[in-house]
């Protein structure tokens, strides 16, 4: 029978035949060996199901980000621009921004016979370049020592290798991997403590140099504000258990080892000035109390290699020209914001257990993998429009300081050390009024043209700024006592030269948004009251121009009302107030006992820390977007959209923008966008949205190629990606400059170095505020106030856009602080007049003046609803009323149950950045697909716009032809080949392994025949 047959029978292989080859030994299966293969298979099944999930699933496009180079083509007439000439540019920046704060009997510039210097200062070792998170740069070549030393000064190494033995560097480096307490950490030796300051070591420092050079920094980052109690490592090579905690002092204090240095230094040395290497302002009142201390500057943040501009300050190649971009108070409880910022300014919704994020949701940015969310947080923006000068100018024009007095003087001399706009030069200017406007007409311009004289002895460059005093009623709409109205820098100007400057003013930036009808005129909205308005050009917030002519008053006879923007002629109204809130629930916080500051009773007024309360059940209730609030959207006159149509269409053909693209890039609303969309698929579409963590996917419909873009303020590229830049100053380092035209060049030079790695888009700059001297992402951040960061902010983005490269203009909106630790879903409460006037304003400048076609939305909520979810905030304001065309990307959704990417489609959003997010709402709905439809407008816009004004600027002028963008083409991607081969491998491995399992079932069977047999 068949089945009785020997299975080994003919089978024996090639030599073992007789003669004890084992010819006759029967084949016997193989399970141990088999099992093995099996597990390894597993494995690699496993591994290649990830991998392939990774290349060729939702997260293709980030893979390629991060492992696929792209191949950069310039033209014959266009070149990459150098590392050399970003380096320069950044240096430039650096010696514009640097801020002489303090210079008591002319002690700067050093003289040139001042050779050698000693440093002191643990930070002297390790300088700060950049804060941590998304904003900062990823090292720290030209240090301040090293930048001296290039200069040809002799520093004291004997001091500085005391301080590296001292700490070798900041135990946490990374704040979005650290509790604030850990972060931000100081580091310094007493002055006292003989195992570091041993009495050699400061003899032989006062031998080497008469000249002392103090270094104070403060390391701030992403996701952490800055506490209010200070840690400190005080003994060399301390480990966690040796961190001293003072609680008498805040982070942004002196600490008693600074001050007792500060002490030493002014006691002992002849010259002594103090570096202070920060993207916060600090309290450092104590250097006018000290005796000895003669110069302090502050030298903000410097990027890679920008310190090597430093020493020419110092020593008087450069005269210093930055002013301050915030106002310094000898003690920061005077800021209004200061009970409501940092983590003790958060407060707790005692009802609200189960409630986001207090349902279990992991607090992923402290280092600590088990930390959750332990509460629901809130937080009250009570200070209102006094943000900055405006609260500390105000009360003083109110008398609130009239009783306060200390050793730094009395009144307003006793609360502010620098005011904003504040800054020192080697030289004196005179300011001379040629022209100004004799009337005030509402629908015009006001401008300003103002004579600047060199009159001292050495060369400079000065800042004229011009601010506007508007009429005030009591009781009636907050209005700030001065306000911002526009600036100007000058050229370098030798001693006795001049040159002329104007400053335009558009009277819609003068208006106040009377969101409650104060005045009771029946009108909510954008007003310019009736009038006096005084124009008074100021040496600094606080200190108007001496000069004849330098003040100008200006009568409004009627109250006017804008009804419209005037840009756009959208109509503008209420949409965060009252019943008039889009989302239902006003964003001022109604009901919840919010008593905001008032002009009218600033004493009565003044915000009060949180003490916690409960959260109301229509707050509660848009706690998470859900399928019912999707389906509720769903707008039954919507039309079905047209997919997949075959029209022949594409605005992209081998890297290059073709004729079409360039039409529809130069217009959002031309004709033929109908025609091009309809080419598109669904699956296209919802890639496109769904992919969006440093890459925009490619469209094979309409022939868009696959775009890499990259985080980065200050460096592109310095954060989660493959190719990097060079590290520039920061933001809040180059906005003391007050130089816009500076600042357009950044942008167009970190633009052409983006291309160059390969990147289209840019996730930056920031036009967030420094709303509290806490916020840890203040350097990033470019000021206090709404004008100057609006046009900072806008102007680099217009440089970026010349070059070809589009940004997300971060973060919209009321990301001005961590909230301590608590950002992720805080719910942030503020009258719509603050809203408006302080934190939409600079983001309306860029958006109308400066062409932005990016924006992303931020962590937290405005009001109750999540800001990358408002319909208000996107679509009724950001589009409808400022006409924005372009792409809304979300921040990071590292929860996507929150950060929803159906809310914020169906808000008006265009791309979601997530990694392992869906869409989970209802995706038939017309309402669905014209939202879908309408999203990939707005990315495909953005995309082509960049391209048609980098052509604009190339044809502009013969100068401007190497900056034509170059030819991006995605390289070949090695990883995914990879994967293939990985894919290969595990087939071969699986064919093996079945076979070989087939071949034991057979012995098996055949075994099992003998024995029954």
């Amino acid at each position: 029978m068949a089945d009785d047959k020997d299975p080994t029978e003919g089978k024996a292989a090639k030599g073992h035949g007789p003669g004890g080859s084992g010819a006759d030994k029967p084949r016997k299966p193989h399970i141990v060996r088999h099992s093995v293969l099996l597990a390894v298979s597993g494995v690699f099944l496993v591994t290649s199901g990830v991998a392939t999930y990774l290349a060729f699933g939702p997260l293709s496009g980030l893979v390629d980000a991060f492992t696929t180079g792209m191949e950069v083509t310039y033209s014959d007439g266009a070149s990459a621009v150098t590392t050399d000439e970003c380096e320069d540019v950044a240096a430039q920046v650096e010696a514009e921004s640097i801020v002489l704060l303090r210079n008591e009997g002319s002690t700067l510039p050093l003289s040139k016979d001042d050779t050698k210097v000693n440093v002191f200062g643990w930070a002297s070792t390790d300088w700060l370049g950049g804060g941590s998170g998304s904003g900062g740069v990823k090292s720290v070549d030209t240090d301040l020592i090293k930048s001296l030393n290039d200069y040809g000064i002799e520093t004291n190494t004997e001091l500085t290798g005391m301080y590296e033995k001292f700490a070798g560097g900041r135990a946490y480096t990374s704040s979005l991997n650290s509790y604030p307490a850990q972060s931000s950490r100081l580091y310094e030796p007493s002055i006292t403590d003989e195992s570091c300051y041993s009495s050699r070591i400061l003899s032989d420092a006062k031998d080497f140099s008469d000249t002392a050079v103090v270094v104070i920094a403060r390391q701030t980052g992403e996701s952490n504000d800055m506490p209010k109690t200070q840690y400190k490592m005080t003994k060399a090579a301390g480990s966690d258990a040796d961190v001293v905690e003072d609680v008498t002092r805040t982070s942004l204090e002196l600490s008693t080892e600074e001050e007792a240095l500060l002490t030493y230094v002014g006691a002992n040395y002849d010259k002594v000035v103090v570096v202070l290497n920060t993207g916060n302002t600090m309290a450092v009142g104590q250097v006018e109390t000290i005796p000895g201390i003669d110069a302090v500057v502050d030298v903000g943040l410097t990027g890679q290699d920008a310190a090597s501009a430093i020493p020419g300050v110092l020593w008087g190649d450069t005269s210093p020209s930055g002013r301050t971009t915030d106002t310094w108070d000898y003690d920061m409880s005077t800021n209004p914001s200061w009970v409501t910022s940092g983590e003790d300014g958060v407060g707790t919704y005692t009802n609200a257990d189960g409630l986001y994020p207090a349902d279990g949701t992991s607090n992923g940015n402290l280092g600590d993998a088990s930390a959750t969310y332990d509460q629901v947080s809130y937080v009250d923006y009570s200070e209102g429009i006094y943000v900055g000068y405006k609260w500390y100018e105000t009360a003083d024009a109110e008398g609130y300081w009239d009783t306060t007095s200390n050793a730094h003087g009395t009144g307003y001399d006793a609360v502010v050390q620098y005011p904003f706009g504040y800054g020192l030069s080697y030289t004196t200017f005179d300011w001379e009024v040629l022209d100004a406007p004799t009337s005030l007409d509402p629908d015009g311009t006001l401008s300003f043209t103002v004579r600047v004289t060199n009159v001292g002895d050495v060369a400079g460059a000065d800042v004229v700024e011009l601010y506007s005093t508007p009429p005030y009623t009591r009781g009636g709409i907050e209005r700030s006592s001065v306000e911002l109205a526009g600036h100007a820098r000058t050229p370098t100007l030798d001693p006795g030269a001049s040159c002329e400057v104007t400053i335009t003013v558009d009277p819609y930036d003068l208006a106040a948004y009377d969101c409650y009808d104060a005045d009771g005129d029946g009108f909510a909205g954008y007003e310019l009251e009736a009038g006096d308005y005084a124009f008074s050009l100021r040496r600094d917030a606080h200190t108007p121009d001496d000069s004849a002519g330098s003040t100008t008053t200006l009568s409004l006879a009627s109250t006017h009302h804008y009804e419209v923007d005037p840009t756009t002629g959208e109509a503008v109204t209420n949409r965060f107030t009252g019943d008039d809130a889009a989302d239902g629930v006003a964003s001022d916080g109604a009901g919840q006992g919010v008593t905001y500051l008032s002009r009218a009773d600033f004493a009565g007024t003044f915000p009060q820390a949180p003490t916690g309360r409960d959260i109301p059940d229509d707050v509660a209730a848009l706690n998470r977007y859900t399928a019912a609030d999707a389906d509720a959207a769903i707008d039954e006159g919507d039309q079905d959209v047209t997919t997949g149509a075959q029209n022949g269409l594409e605005v992209e053909k081998d890297g290059k923008v073709t004729s079409l693209g360039l039409q529809l890039g130069a217009d959002y609303d031309d004709p033929a966008w109908d025609s091009l969309l309809d080419e598109l698929t669904t699956d296209e579409m919802e890639g496109l949205f769904t992919r969006a963590y440093a890459t925009t996917t490619s469209l094979p419909s309409v022939g868009k190629e696959e775009t890499h873009e990259a985080d980065g303020p200050a460096q592109i590229g310095s954060f989660s990606s493959a190719g990097t830049g060079t590290g520039f100053p920061s933001p809040s380092t180059l906005a003391k400059s007050w130089d816009v035209d500076l600042a357009r060049k950044v942008g167009r030079t970190i633009g052409s170095q983006a291309l160059s790695l390969g990147y289209s888009g840019w996730y930056a700059p920031t036009a967030n505020l420094h709303r509290s001297p806490l916020d840890g992402r203040s350097f990033e951040y470019y000021s206090e106030d709404s004008l100057l960061t609006g046009e900072m902010c806008g102007s680099v983005v217009a440089g970026s856009a010349d070059s070809g490269v589009y940004c997300y203009i971060k973060h919209f909106i009321n990301d001005d602080g961590e909230a301590g630790i608590y950002r992720d879903g805080i719910y942030t409460w503020e009258t719509e007049q603050a809203l408006r006037e302080t934190y939409l304003e600079p983001f309306r400048i860029a958006v109308e003046r400066y062409g932005a076609t990016g924006i992303m939305s931020s962590y937290n909520r405005i009001g109750a609803v999540w800001a990358g979810g408002s319909e208000a905030l996107i679509t009724d304001v950001l589009r409808g009323e400022w006409g924005f065309d372009g792409a809304v990307i979300t921040d990071f959704s590292d929860h996507p149950e929150y950060m929803n990417g159906d809310q914020s489609l169906r808000a008006g959003g265009s791309l979601w950045m997530t990694m392992t997010g869906g869409l989970t709402c209802e995706t038939g709905s017309n309402t669905y697909k014209q939202h879908l439809r309408e999203a990939t407008h707005q990315v495909l816009y953005m995309y082509l716009n960049a391209r048609v004004t980098n052509q604009s600027f190339v044809s502009s002028s013969v100068d401007n032809a190497r900056w034509e963008r170059p030819t991006i083409a995605k390289g070949t991607s090695w990883a995914r080949i990879a994967i293939v081969g990985l894919d290969v491998t595990f087939a071969l491995l699986s064919a093996t392994w079945i076979r070989s399992i087939a071949r034991d079932r057979r012995l098996r069977r055949g075994e099992g025949a003998s024995r029954r047999g």
